[in-house]
């Protein structure tokens, strides 16, 4: 890189011979004239140029500029607008989650209480059928142990009478042969 800076100074001053800034003179020279009308002239033209660039540029400019600003800054309030609703939805959200697990939690108890009232009712229903069932075969066993002494006691009377009859060899009033041996069997029972 220093070496094409290098080159560029020597082909300036090859060009202007020896001294390096004669063309900055020159080019001075130009630009500040030697005559005082020359130069108000051109200090009142460079005024009108400022006024005219002033007029068509600057105004632009600044109400471009202004209009720029003003749409920034609704963009901006209209932007923290929307996160104030942003929050005040986040807010409200997170306040009906809560309300919705408050509101699952109660259903949940709420089962879990009528699971319970319906397993305690189950199991009383269980235990009432039982009991009747329970009951109702007691009963049955009475009746039936009742019975089979009846029917065993009506046999042994047959018996007894049929053994009887053959031992004495004579028929004896039926009815009076079953009282006493219905006597003689409910005494034996009894004992």
């Amino acid at each position: 890189m220093s070496n094409i800076l290098n080159k560029m100074f020597l082909i300036f001053l090859a060009d202007n011979g020896d001294d390096p800034f004669a063309s900055l003179k020159d080019i001075g020279n130009k630009i500040i004239p030697s005559d005082i009308w020359s130069f108000v002239i051109q200090i009142a033209a460079t005024f009108i140029l400022v006024l005219i660039l002033a007029k068509f540029l600057v105004k632009p400019a600044r109400k471009f500029i202004e209009a720029r600003k003003a749409y920034i800054a609704s963009n901006l309030s209209e932007a923290e607008e929307k996160n104030k609703q942003a929050d005040a939805n986040l807010q409200a959200s997170e306040e009906k989650l809560k309300q919705t697990r408050k509101e699952s939690m109660e259903i949940i108890e709420s089962a879990r209480i009528n699971a319970m009232s319906e397993k305690n009712r189950i199991v009383d229903e269980t235990k009432q059928e039982v009991n009747s069932l329970r009951d109702k075969a007691l009963k049955d066993i009475e009746s039936e142990r009742n019975k089979m002494r009846e029917d065993i006691s009506n046999e042994v009377i047959d018996v007894a009478l049929l053994a009887a009859s053959k031992v004495v060899n004579r028929n004896i009033n039926d009815e009076d042969n079953r009282k006493i041996v219905s006597d003689f069997v409910n005494k034996g029972d009894n004992e």
